[in-house]
């Protein structure tokens, strides 16, 4: 009797030993569970403990813009301007349009100039600061045909030579050098509107060809100074885009 209830007790361990290798794994629906509840949707992920702050400006690097078209224009000679539409004697105010204001670097419009961090252009970076970044400072509509002009340095002289942006905006009028009165200085680069280039290595044959690929790069104005190519474009002043006009 006894030796027949250790056996049935034997059988009854055995088919718990067999249930319970059929029962699902606890462990990995426990997992399973935590994964899904890990999982937070994008639209409701948590700001961050510590936000960074804001740049001083925004910033931009075209890396990629539309293909230009070949250049028809072969060269533009020193002391001649070109404008979009081909005219030799159009001035940059009938071009471009004229200066409305000078950006102050405490200004609202100061802060809507693009810091540009194109890393296939140099910027000759060369004031002091806090002026120092003001070669890389542009009004917004200068960057795509700057970087129109950086591809077709590139297709032009298949990297051996690069482009390089000598000034942009300028805070320190260091502009219409003729002009003694500050009060009376007048430039685009004072609205960030013009911006001088160059090529690295310095060639001073072959400015005639980069003053003919700025204007095909689509500035609306572009002066060949002898020793740089001078380019504008037309677009509203950042004054008076603050001040609400249009």
């Amino acid at each position: 009797m006894r030796r027949r209830s250790k056996q049935a007790g034997m059988m009854l361990v055995g088919l718990f030993g067999l249930l319970a290798c059929a029962a699902p794994a606890e462990p990995s629906t426990i997992l399973v569970y935590i994964h899904a509840q890990d999982a937070t949707p994008p639209s409701a992920a948590p700001a961050a403990a510590s936000p960074t702050a804001p740049p001083a400006a925004p910033t931009a690097a075209l890396t990629a813009t539309p293909a230009p078209p070949a250049c028809a224009l072969e060269t533009l000679a020193p002391g001649l301007h070109i404008s979009a539409n081909g005219s030799y004697t159009e001035t940059e105010d009938q071009a471009a349009g004229p200066m409305t204001c000078r950006i102050a670097r405490d200004s609202c419009a100061f802060g809507l100039l693009i810091r540009n961090l194109d890393a296939a252009i140099l910027f000759q970076d060369e004031e002091a600061p806090p002026h120092n970044d003001e070669d890389r400072r542009m009004h917004p509509a200068v960057l795509m045909p700057l970087s129109r002009l950086r591809d077709l340095v590139a297709a032009e002289w298949r990297g051996e030579a690069r482009l390089v942006v000598s000034d942009a905006y300028d805070a320190l009028l260091e502009h219409d050098l003729n002009q003694t009165d500050p009060a009376r200085k007048y430039s685009l680069h004072f609205e960030g509107r013009s911006i001088d280039l160059l090529l690295s290595p310095y060639d001073p044959a072959r400015m005639d060809r980069l003053c003919a690929l700025a204007h095909c790069a689509g500035f609306d104005w572009v002066h060949h100074e002898s020793t740089h190519c001078h380019a504008s474009v037309r677009a509203m002043s950042l004054c008076a885009a603050c001040s609400g006009e249009r």
